[in-house]
């Protein structure tokens, strides 16, 4: 199976309602040697504000966004679906990808009527670098150097780690540069920690992880949170009802006598205090499992390998408690009551076969065609995205009342209080950053975002009277 490397640069941090403003993406073969390349822009989409901060970061300027040549965002999400299919099936793999450049990928495919599930679907399958280097850190620390961050902890952020790892990366955050450093840190961990590289290809597919979980006895699960590892010795005891790909795992850490005599409110609350009896695995998130046969002594504790697996069967030969362990995980997930934005509901429910068909015909139809096509969609989300897509794009086919409610809604998103909108940039709040980031800069970034504050000025200046 072939590789597709890629990343991301952004407006911002939101992936559900800053954008792309550049993709790119490397296909190898399976020793890692590129095969072809692909890199796209695109222009600010009328209804988002970039980040200052996101702009300093990335170094573009707001005449690069505005540039006429590059293409709509719509445009070139549909080009990023034919190049991105065209190369599909293959192991798809970004680094923080699965928490960042792929929810920001399902986004625009989701906002621009596409499928999002490109990296999952059809073959295809997907996997975190940023995982694949804090496991080799942990499991091999010999052959990953971790980068030190300004404050002298452990740092992971690609612009440091594979500069540290001998990469030369001076146009980091810029998104071809940034693949190949990605790259690079693969190589590094292929050659140097051969097991651990096959474990990362391995558990990129589902199947192949439901397979380990219900074979090993107990295993090593590791996950990954801001400043440290977490590594616990579980076993896996069931899975949810609703959501199949997450499996409930035990901590074998915790005295399951500990729990048996709990009534049910009582084991609720024990579920939420440390150490947690149950650790989530996603089956479809490429998690980090190890054998505890390729685990360093000194990750287990000082207890044998024997030992776990003597507690494993102990716990998995008591089914009243495992099914109360799994009703308790379960009564304790967290509910999230659907969205007022239709961005926040890409994940409530499947659309409609028919539904599905009118959207591909939405892409390859006449302007005043998706009008219609737009009328005629079930799924109230899908015709709103719709809608504002030809607002985008070719404003004038909408009716006067869609065309006036398009115009109202995102002037009241730019300027929206930080009580009323989901989390988006607003004009006020960048303008704001950008008056307390001013002082701060260096010479020769003033103009830079000096034009930046200009472009937010003009934006105010040309709101309806009504909300500006």
């Amino acid at each position: 199976m072939s590789f597709i490397f890629y990343d991301t640069e952004t407006t911002g941090t939101n992936s559900a309602f800053d954008q792309i403003l550049q993709f790119a993406a490397v296909r190898t073969d399976a020793d890692l040697q590129e095969i072809e390349r692909f890199e796209i822009r695109s222009r600010l989409l009328p209804y988002v504000v970039p980040s200052p901060h996101a702009l300093r970061v990335t170094g573009l300027t707001i005449d690069q966004l505005l540039d006429e040549a590059h293409p709509s965002h719509y445009e070139m999400v549909g080009q990023l679906r034919r190049a991105l299919g065209a190369w599909s099936p293959a192991a798809f793999v970004g680094y923080n990808s699965l928490r960042f450049d792929e929810e920001f990928l399902r986004q625009a495919f989701y906002q621009c009527l596409h499928p999002p599930y490109l990296t999952n679907t059809t073959g295809n399958r997907r996997a975190d670098a940023l995982h694949l280097i804090r496991a080799a850190a942990v499991l091999h620390p010999e052959h990953i150097v971790v980068a030190q961050s300004d404050k002298g902890g452990p740092s992971f952020k690609l612009d440091r780690l594979a500069p540290a790892n001998g990469y030369n990366h001076p146009n980091a955050h810029e998104a071809m540069a940034d693949v190949e450093a990605l790259i690079f840190l693969c190589r590094i961990v292929r050659d140097r920690c051969p097991q651990l590289w096959t474990r990362f290809l391995r558990f990129a597919d589902k199947g192949a992880v439901a397979d380990f979980i219900g074979q090993e006895d107990a295993f090593l699960l590791m996950e990954f949170f801001p400043v440290q590892t977490g590594r616990f010795v579980v076993t896996a005891i069931g899975q949810n009802a609703v959501q199949p790909n997450i499996a409930y795992c035990y901590d074998l850490a915790v005295d399951p006598d500990q729990l048996r005599g709990l009534n049910d409110a009582e084991l609720a609350t024990r579920m939420t205090r440390a150490p947690r009896p149950i650790r989530k695995v996603k089956k479809n998130a490429a998690p980090s499992l190890c054998p505890l046969s390729e685990a360093p002594p000194e990750l287990l504790g000082g207890v044998s390998p024997d030992e776990f697996v003597r507690r494993a069967r102990q716990v998995r030969s008591d089914p009243a408690l495992i099914e109360r362990l799994v009703a308790a995980a379960t009564a304790t997930e967290p509910v999230y009551p659907s969205s007022p934005h239709v961005e926040r509901r890409i994940y409530d429910g499947f659309w409609s076969n028919a539904d599905a068909r009118k959207l591909e015909a939405f892409h390859t139809a006449s302007w005043e065609d998706r009008v219609v096509i737009a009328g005629g969609l079930e799924d109230e989300r899908l015709a709103w995205l719709a809608r504002r897509l030809i607002f985008v794009e070719q404003p004038h086919h909408l009716t006067p009342e869609h065309h006036d409610a398009m115009i109202g809604q995102v002037a009241r998103r730019l300027m929206a209080d930080a009580a009323d909108c989901g989390g988006w940039t607003t004009l006020p709040k960048a303008s704001s950053d950008l008056a307390a980031m001013m002082p701060g800069l260096a010479p020769s970034d003033a103009k830079q975002f000096s034009d930046l504050g200009a472009y937010f000025r003009k934006l105010v200046a040309e709101l309806p009277a009504a909300v500006d």
